[in-house]
């Protein structure tokens, strides 16, 4: 008898444990649904990680600036040309030139700039002391003054500068064969000269044509007159040639 208890407890036991293991998920239709699932919550919290090189960051940095960076400034077309202003001196240049031909042909000359569109030139040639008053224009220098002056003479005023009116025009642009100013024609541009100064391979000629005689200037940028030449015909008798060739220039 105990050893049919002790089998009947151990079936019940048995009996019991697969129960349990086997027991299926409640089915009570009176439990709350789950709540529904908002996309938006899911993902409101959820921020991307994004690596950017910094090197990446940098070429960005440079674009935005060379986008925005303002064009350059072009020269006034109205303003004085540089052309222009280049052939004279600088401003207070002494020059010294070689005269061939007449004794009035050597001169020691200085140069001033008064005033941003004026150009004061003082000739001495031994006989007498020569003042010539330039005035630069858009297009063309004019010559506005020429007279005879003692040596110390003050320079010109502005309002004396202003008052005065043009005589002839000195140079005029374009700069090219044929231009023609006056009486006078740019006859020679990139010409080479020698002068006791130095060679010169970049020299404007301009001429002045009459029935017996032909005047020449010479100039080079930077250093305004670097020649001036006249040639008188004479009839009968050889051409009367007189130079003034430039031979040294100092400056301050």
């Amino acid at each position: 008898m105990k050893k049919h208890t002790v089998w009947f407890l151990i079936a019940t036991l048995l009996l019991v444990l697969a129960g349990c293991g086997s027991k299926p998920a409640s089915t009570d239709n009176t439990s709350s649904p789950a709540p529904p699932v908002d996309d938006d919550t899911i993902f409101e919290h959820i921020e991307p990680e994004v690596t950017i090189p910094a090197t990446e960051i940098e070429i960005d940095e440079n674009i935005e600036e060379d986008a925005v960076e303002e064009p350059e400034t072009t020269a006034d077309p109205q303003a004085i040309p540089d052309t222009l202003l280049d052939y004279f001196p600088p401003d207070d240049t002494s020059v010294y030139y070689e005269g061939v031909g007449n004794e009035f042909a050597q001169m020691a000359n200085t140069i001033s700039r008064p005033a941003p569109d004026y150009v004061v030139i003082r000739e001495n040639n031994g006989g007498s002391y020569i003042q010539k008053v330039y005035k630069l224009e858009s297009d063309q220098i004019q010559l506005v003054k020429e007279e005879p002056v003692d040596f110390n003479v003050l320079l010109p005023t502005p309002a004396e500068l202003d008052a005065m009116v043009p005589i002839r025009t000195y140079l005029k642009e374009p700069i090219q064969v044929g231009t023609t100013f006056d009486d006078w024609t740019i006859i020679e541009v990139g010409a080479s000269l020698q002068t006791p100064y130095q060679q010169f391979d970049d020299v404007v000629v301009v001429e002045q044509v009459d029935s017996d005689f032909v005047n020449r200037i010479y100039l080079a940028e930077g250093f305004g007159e670097v020649k001036r030449e006249s040639i008188m015909t004479i009839a009968g008798e050889p051409d009367y040639v007189v130079t003034s060739t430039l031979e040294n220039m100092t400056q301050p």
